[in-house]
């Protein structure tokens, strides 16, 4: 009776673990976007869509990886549910549910500077960190 409780405690914390990182969202197209602009021009949105693919609402939470804007650019983005100056180090999404899509976009006004610049964000369900995404912005103003 020990042993088969003992077995059923062990299966059940297993199948937990599994559960965990099975993913929760998934990325609508592409992981990168790359755009173009003009130096006299602005970027006024590039949009990065995910979407709830559990049968749950979710939370996603989302990190600056990297940021190689130039200085001179004003730059700011929006997430799913709230947008910001410049681009900060991280934050979170609204509520997204079963089926729903969310966003992280940016913008950038490079002010007759000419460059390119990467931005990347980390993005994961806040109950499954395990399982991430990496969203990619490279921009090119000439």
């Amino acid at each position: 009776m020990k042993k088969t409780f003992l077995c059923l405690i062990i299966l059940f914390s297993f199948s937990c673990s599994f559960a965990q990182n099975k993913p929760t969202f998934s990325v609508v197209g592409n992981e990168t976007n790359k755009e173009s602009l003009l130096k006299s021009k602005r970027l006024d949105i590039s949009k990065i869509k995910v979407e709830n693919i559990s049968n749950k609402p979710i939370y996603l939470v989302w990190e600056t990886v990297s940021n190689t804007f130039p200085k001179e650019w004003d730059c700011s983005m929006c997430q799913h549910g709230a947008c910001q100056i410049g681009i900060p180090k991280g934050s979170a999404f609204s509520k997204l549910n079963a089926d729903q899509q969310g966003f992280i976009a940016i913008h950038v006004i490079p002010a007759n500077k000419t460059g390119t610049g990467i931005v990347k964000f980390k993005i994961y369900d806040k109950e499954n960190p395990d399982y991430a995404k990496i969203l990619t912005f490279e921009v090119e103003v000439f």
